[in-house]
């Protein structure tokens, strides 16, 4: 009986031709469904070109695969992986790798992961572009047109003739499409991209103490990211205003209009922690946490650069402590999250009830803003001023002057209540909430959008 052989390959890079500014939205989704297809069907496409069984598929998650492989077949299998590798590395003019390790399966699980990890650094570290591929982004992208050709395909094929070149209806091998495959965003005024990453699946992955509890892992996390994505999208709610950008092993990005981003982050938020909770019964103190970044677009930003900022944000969010989610640049954890919503109805409610001018954010916009720094929500006319929170009072009196005399009381008891939760006492001096600064640039948006 031949020995069994582990081999895992990741793709690296790929952010790299997502992030270019000047891409269209089309090209743009083209290049994301790009990517989820080729983790997907590299391995598919391995399997059926050396005549073994599917059944020898392992893990499949985010751009990174696991398959289990007679040794008889390695020489075939890496050359079929090189194949593929300098074709990637030609398409993308280097921004993209493909890095791959082997090793027997003899020993435990940890000891047989470790040795696969420590193959792909040291590949990664090492790395090998064919000759005359360019560095630097200068060689055009050949499959920007790739989701148009797929949104009426049943299948996507493959063809030795070119490795990365995904084929709607058509190729030497085919499967059903494993990808739903995105409509582009409705135009809309006012938009954004939610990235979101379940917390401390790695280590939860790390802990598996068999290759079947591993790859079990794997899937579950993928089957529920990809899953639950696609049923949430689906309702009435966020039916024809959602574009799912892409879903991997444990995260996921959407784009959508403003006003629908964060209901989808908090039931996304609310159906991964079911989930966590569920395979937490069978591990003791292990986290349930979910991390999470909004970003809106300014004007005529593209998605690529929105899609960019959103994966710094992310990045925030995960460094500060995870189980959190970034809004207008501010980091809050969940609860803070509802204290902001609340803030904001403040706000609004002062513009509402009591028919406050519209300049009456731009008014608290100053509390936010040191002059001499400058911000992303400070105006022009807010720096000349120099506005500080040193006499907020002034700011109370004009907008008092405008209520009537029946509204004062519950004026004054609505502005007592929103100056407490903008602002704190801290060395000595009053400084700014996040959850203000939130609750503040969240409510200028709504109202530049009504």
């Amino acid at each position: 009986m031949s020995l069994q052989v582990f081999l895992q390959a990741k793709f690296f890079g790929i952010n790299a031709l997502l992030t270019e500014e000047s891409l269209g939205s089309e090209a743009f989704l083209s290049r994301c469904h790009w990517f989820a297809l080729l983790g997907e069907m590299a391995p598919r496409a391995l399997l059926a070109e050396l005549g073994l069984s599917p059944l020898l598929l392992g893990a499949v998650t985010g751009g990174r695969f696991l398959l289990v492989l007679p040794e008889a077949a390695m020489p075939a299998a890496d050359a079929f992986l090189a194949t593929l590798a300098a074709r990637v590395a030609t398409v993308t003019d280097g921004r993209v790798a493909l890095v791959w390790s082997s090793t027997e399966n003899l020993g435990t699980w940890p000891d047989i992961r470790k040795r696969l990890a420590a193959g792909l650094r040291q590949r990664r570290e090492t790395p090998r572009l064919p000759l005359g591929v360019l560095v630097g982004g200068t060689t055009p992208f050949p499959y920007d047109a790739l989701v148009t050709a797929l949104r009426s395909a049943a299948n996507v094929g493959w063809s030795s003739e070119d490795p990365t070149a995904f084929l709607a209806d058509a190729g030497a091998h085919q499967w059903p499409l494993p990808i739903a495959v995105s409509r582009a965003l409705p135009p809309v005024r006012r938009w954004g991209v939610l990235t979101a990453d379940l917390d401390n699946v790695g280590p939860r992955l790390r802990a598996a103490t068999t290759a079947e509890e591993y790859l079990q892992l794997s899937m579950t996390f993928k089957n529920f990211v990809a899953g639950e994505l696609a049923r949430v999208a689906a309702t009435e709610e966020f039916a024809s205003r959602v574009t799912v950008l892409y879903s991997g092993g444990d995260d996921f990005a959407v784009a959508a209009p403003w006003d629908a981003l964060l209901d989808l982050a908090r039931e996304m938020r609310r159906v991964a922690g079911l989930m966590l909770r569920q395979l937490d019964e069978q591990r003791e103190g292990a986290s349930r946490s979910v991390s999470m970044a909004i970003v809106h677009a300014g004007r005529g930003e593209s998605l690529a650069s929105v899609y960019g900022r959103s994966l710094e944000a992310l990045e925030t969010v995960k460094a500060s402590g995870k189980n959190a989610i970034s809004l207008f640049g501010r980091t809050l954890d969940w609860a803070q999250l509802k204290e902001a919503i609340e803030i904001k109805g403040q706000m609004r409610k002062l513009l509402s009830r009591f028919h406050a001018s519209p300049e009456f954010l731009d008014e608290l916009e100053g509390f936010y803003v040191d002059p001499a720094a400058g911000g992303d929500l400070a105006s022009a006319r807010a720096r000349r001023r120099g506005r500080t929170l040193d006499k907020p009072w002034r700011l109370h009196r004009r907008l008092r002057r405008a209520v009537d005399v029946g509204e004062s009381d519950a004026f004054d008891k609505q502005w007592d209540t929103l100056l407490s939760q903008l602002t704190a006492e801290a060395a000595g001096r009053r400084q700014l909430r996040p959850t203000g600064y939130v609750a503040l640039a969240w409510a200028r948006l709504e109202a530049t959008s009504s």
